[in-house]
């Protein structure tokens, strides 16, 4: 009788558990889970609108087109950069001056992006602002003035932008990594352009451009922060389904080609030089893989200590044996390619030994990567992830990315638990099938007569094993 009676006053009583006693991925999945989710609704002209609402002040909106310098025929190369440069100067409702006071007196900040093959052009904002910011957004895009003055004083500017682009040897060795990877195709094209079609461009041409490829079946309406979903896809409805999609299907195929280009210029202290292979698609399941694979080979520069007790084996070689000043690894990733390797700077009397230390990691990465590598690599692109969206901002783009290219966003949890199955035989298998036996893309720029030449190079990819 006394133990039934002790038995329901247990059981009556509210029963309290510490959250000490709970282990620590229980507690982070059902963090996870808890995550808002992302709303995804598309509006009868083609055009998707994607949300993620959180409990903030705050917004971020944006438009992601499924455009830039790969979707350019070799006349309008640069066009899409150039009409950043004019998008918010003057509408044909609103002139330059009210423009700018409707921009001042809101306080957002609006913001335009371009790679080669997406665009965006966003607006951080308070709540309360984000039906001014929208009218905007879509006012500056889609009934632009191209008021000649501004086209000719933003031609003198974006050529400027040109020659500084051209003295900036990392963004030189960007451009010759791409155009010697997908050499003969649109994918190698540059953003900023060529400086001979600048002065070619005008009102004609850049609504021809915009006409095709800012089509609404490829755009994406994404906004993160305190808002309402429904709320969104009324503003979309309002202002975004005037434009209607144009049926004109503008595919860019690529096509990688193993090579090497070499701009040699003595003048420069150190040769900056990049080798990558051909990498998975953003969407691909293996890319997960290869980017807790680049995330193992990490990154390092002389002023970050280290030595001999450095975890990462290419950072411990080369501050030990001062190989280079600094290296970092890159994942480029494309709809349907990508590019995957390192980049690194070292004077010309060091650029082979620092080459062979990244190719000897890369063959390690197919045979004998430990488990203790791949779980430092998992954690540290976890902790990458969930820095990146945790903003607004970094949430927005990473939803219109994912939307604009996949057609939907996995939640945080779904990626989450894909990086925590992946494994060292995982890694060996994926990089077996990238990395072993493939041929590179070189892109050098600099003192670069150190560097061995292409055949030794693709030599290095493999090990000879008896």
């Amino acid at each position: 009788m006394l133990r039934s009676v002790n038995l329901l006053r247990k059981t009556c009583n509210s029963h309290y558990v510490s959250i000490r006693n709970n282990p620590y991925p229980v507690l982070f999945q059902n963090y996870l889970r808890n995550l808002p989710s992302t709303l995804v609704t598309r509006l009868p002209n083609g055009l998707t609108v994607a949300t993620e609402e959180r409990d903030s002040y705050n917004a971020c909106l944006g438009l992601y087109f499924d455009a830039g310098s790969r979707y350019e025929n070799l006349f309008e190369n640069g066009i899409t950069h150039f009409f950043e440069h004019i998008a918010f100067k003057s509408t044909r409702c609103r002139s330059k001056t009210v423009l700018e006071d409707l921009m001042s007196n809101t306080a957002a900040r609006f913001r335009c992006s371009t790679s080669r093959e997406m665009v965006a052009y966003y607006a951080e904002c308070l709540c309360q602002d984000i039906p001014v910011v929208v009218d905007i957004l879509s006012d500056c895009i889609f009934n632009n003035r191209y008021a000649p003055a501004d086209l000719e004083v933003q031609k003198k500017i974006v050529y400027c932008e040109m020659m500084e682009h051209d003295k900036d040897p990392h963004k030189l060795l960007d451009d010759y990594l791409h155009n010697t990877a997908f050499q003969g195709t649109q994918l190698a094209q540059t953003v900023m352009g060529l400086s001979s079609n600048l002065y070619s461009f005008n009102e004609c041409t850049i609504r021809r451009y915009l006409t095709r490829q800012f089509d609404p079946t490829r755009t994406v309406f994404a906004a993160v922060g305190g808002l309402r979903h429904d709320q969104m896809v009324e503003l979309a409805n309002q202002y975004l389904c005037n434009f209607e999609p144009t049926k004109c299907l503008n595919s860019s195929e690529y096509r990688y080609t193993g090579s090497e280009i070499r701009f040699r210029d003595d003048s420069l202290p150190v040769a900056n030089v990049a080798i990558a292979v051909e990498g998975p698609s953003f969407c691909h399941p293996d890319k997960l893989v290869m980017d807790i694979a680049a995330t193992i080979v990490g990154g390092w520069d002389r002023s970050q200590p280290g030595g001999v007790d450095h975890s990462m084996n290419v950072a411990r070689a080369a501050s030990i044996t001062n190989s280079c000043d600094s290296y970092k690894a890159l994942n480029i990733n494309y709809k349907d390619t990508g590019l995957w390797g390192v980049k690194f700077m070292a004077p010309s009397s060091r650029l082979e030994d620092m080459l062979y230390i990244i190719q000897d990691e890369w063959m390690k990465l197919c045979t004998m990567v430990s488990d203790g590598e791949v779980e430092r690599g998992r954690r540290q692109l976890k902790a990458k992830i969930l820095s990146k969206t945790e903003s607004c901002k970094g949430a927005c783009h990473d939803i219109g990315r994912w939307i604009l290219y996949n057609g939907e966003r996995p939640t945080m949890l779904d990626r989450m638990c894909s990086i925590d199955s992946i494994y060292s035989k995982d890694v060996k298998e994926v990089c077996l099938k990238y990395l072993y036996d493939k041929c590179p893309a070189v892109a050098a720029v600099g003192p670069t007569e150190g560097l061995p030449d292409y055949t030794r190079i693709r030599a290095g990819m493999y090990w000879m094993r008896f």
